[in-house]
């Protein structure tokens, strides 16, 4: 045993230094980049998510003050959403860039075209028969937030 660490030592008297000390900087440099990019991802996540969250404070998770008008009170935050979509997507994972923009894309179009008072409110009274914009609203939402895991 002590053969082999005598020739260990050799080699570390014989071989110069910097590449192990440029390594070792090296190392220690992109460890402290992975600390930062995990820093701000997570604050990137938690914005995102209470941005949303303020948004549709109100409609989301739990409708409680659901409002009359809804597909006006929907298309007139849409910018406000697509702005926080849009600062979100460079922290999005690269694979889920084209779920993360249906999902939008679906969001949009249920804001647009698919939901109305009409309709919440024949559904409301129907109870079960009638597809339930309310509950597709909550999917829908529940849909972009997942990237925020």
């Amino acid at each position: 045993m002590n053969e082999y660490t005598d020739q260990i030592a050799e080699y570390f008297n014989k071989v110069p230094m910097w590449p192990l000390v440029l390594l070792a900087v090296g190392i220690v440099i992109v460890g402290i980049y992975e600390l930062i990019r995990r820093k701000r991802h997570a604050e990137a996540v938690n914005e995102y998510r209470s941005a949303i969250l303020s948004t549709l404070s109100g409609l989301y998770p739990k409708p409680t003050n659901w409002p009359r008008n809804i597909d006006t009170y929907l298309c007139a935050r849409l910018p406000v959403m697509q702005e926080i979509i849009e600062n979100f997507k460079p922290d999005v994972a690269q694979e889920d860039i084209k779920a993360y923009n249906k999902d939008w894309d679906n969001y949009c179009h249920f804001c647009r075209a698919e939901v109305t008072d009409e309709k919440c409110i024949v559904a409301d009274g129907n109870s079960g028969q009638e597809p339930n914009p309310k509950d597709k609203f909550h999917t829908l939402v529940s849909n972009l937030l997942r990237y925020a895991e």
